[in-house]
């Protein structure tokens, strides 16, 4: 489920259980220790063999605020094995009566400002799992880092669509750090990506090396093309590579400020590299020392 989803469904439920109304935290090593670990639920089953889970429902219908509900834990278990005495309409009648109490009740205690500003951010973090394609990291950048280098068709224009949308984005003051990580990785990402686009070639669904060094067949500049082509190719690699960093980063913080869930099972962003000539393959978990970054994005000029 998206990270604006969880936000706006953790706000308007009052960070309470939508049945009993309890108080709910979304980090399990909350030092709120009275609180009791919140957990989304979903009203039509996220799967079809899920609890309410028959439903022409799209999977991401299924993982959207509108059809997800804030309970606890003992409560969530009691709706998925109580079907019967749980229906999806009364689901949805529970929480819309839960909301609105959380309107008339807690409105005082809520700042909307923040939750509107927490909200704006999560849709930049959702953007960025998206046109950054977070999900198939190390498969996509494997192909950018491979001695015959390949990117999706659909990626330049996707990186080049994150950095406007990281550009025009209104960052409040307690998401500063975000916000660099944000931006390092969108610039990182948008020149990686002008730097193989000089050398490139379309083939089927993807941009390809152009090895220019081969060409005419008599070239007889071949040796200085070819260490031409060398230094672009590393050119290209060690941006990826950065771009990993700030991917990592930028997780790290979503993670401490925004969603603690965010790749979580997964864990870090990993690069695969290879194979070399003796048909290894290099696997490496790239990662910004803190003096790193406390210098981006300005330090990232060195890339213009």
């Amino acid at each position: 489920m998206k990270s604006k989803d969880v936000k706006i469904l953790w706000g308007r439920s009052g960070n309470r259980c939508a049945i009993c109304k309890t108080p709910l935290t979304q980090e399990a090593t909350s030092p709120t220790a009275s609180f009791t670990l919140g957990e989304q639920a979903h009203i039509v089953g996220d799967k079809e063999n899920a609890a309410r889970g028959k439903s022409l429902l799209t999977s991401e219908e299924r993982d959207s605020y509108h059809n997800l509900i804030l309970l606890c834990p003992n409560h969530h278990t009691e709706i998925d094995k109580n079907e019967v005495g749980w229906p999806v309409d009364k689901l949805h009648q529970v929480k819309s009566v839960h909301e609105l109490w959380v309107t008339e009740t807690l409105s005082e205690t809520i700042d909307h400002v923040r939750l509107a500003q927490q909200t704006a951010i999560s849709a930049v973090v959702d953007t960025a799992v998206e046109l950054c394609d977070l999900e198939n990291w190390q498969s996509w950048t494997s192909h950018a880092l491979s001695p015959s280098q390949r990117w999706r068709e659909d990626m330049p224009s996707a990186l080049f669509n994150f950095r406007k949308r990281v550009n025009a984005t209104i960052w409040p003051p307690e998401f500063d750090e975000l916000s660099r990580a944000a931006i390092s990785l969108s610039v990182l990402l948008h020149c990686a990506s002008d730097e193989f686009m000089k050398h490139s070639d379309s083939l089927g669904n993807y941009y390809v090396a152009d090895r220019f060094y081969r060409r005419p067949a008599n070239n007889t500049d071949y040796d200085a093309d070819l260490v031409e082509f060398e230094a672009w190719q590393d050119r290209c690699y060690d941006l990826v590579r950065q771009a990993t960093k700030a991917a990592n980063w930028f997780a790290d913080v979503v993670r401490r400020d925004v969603n603690p869930m965010f790749f979580a099972a997964k864990g870090r962003f990993f690069i695969e590299e290879g194979p070399f000539e003796d048909l290894s393959v290099r696997v490496s978990i790239p990662q910004y020392t803190d003096a790193e970054k406390t210098a981006l994005p300005a330090s990232l000029k060195l890339y213009a």
